[in-house]
């Protein structure tokens, strides 16, 4: 059993780091974070800003890079149990996931960010491949921080935390 509270979701100094570098990289950090933050704002967690509403809408231009960025995270608010994925959806992240897994890795991630706040659990087949993705020079790790970037503009979301004596 564990008891939830809630609490501003908040990066470490870390984290912070490694999301400020990327972001001097032509801003891929505040890019890849966008569809996060949209696919939380659909099911009612956070709002977007109009320059957040703005990228997407030109992400979404460019052959639908933000609407298909979007989705692993959409997937995974699903398996938390906090949204249902439409049939289109759903549709588009199998497609993805055609494509050496891409979708399903890129899911990967969003779980770890996501239950690190306490939304959702990983699996043991979602805990090896992403540490074989932190192994790979970082890669899972790094891609991690725009999702946790995401979550950091909730005020509050419920944090679980262990039970006393657990």
């Amino acid at each position: 059993m564990s008891r939830i509270t809630t609490g501003k979701v908040q990066m470490t100094s870390a984290e912070n780091f490694w999301y400020i570098l990327q972001c001097l990289n032509f801003g891929a950090a505040y890019f890849a974070k966008v569809p996060y933050k949209k696919a939380l704002s659909e099911v009612g967690e956070v709002e977007m800003t109009s320059a957040e509403n703005f990228w997407y809408f030109l992400l979404c231009l460019c052959f639908g890079a933000g609407y298909f960025a979007k989705l692993p995270a959409k997937k995974a608010l699903s398996e938390a149990g906090i949204t249902d994925t439409t049939s289109a959806e759903y549709f588009w992240y199998l497609i993805g996931c055609i494509a050496f897994g891409a979708a399903y890795f890129q899911k990967v991630i969003v779980k770890k960010g996501f239950s690190e706040v306490g939304p959702t659990r990983r699996t043991s087949a979602e805990n090896f491949w992403y540490v074989l993705g932190c192994a790979f020079f970082g890669v899972a790790y790094l891609s991690k921080m725009p999702v946790k970037r995401a979550l950091s503009d909730i005020w509050k979301i419920p944090i679980q935390h262990p039970a006393p004596g657990m």
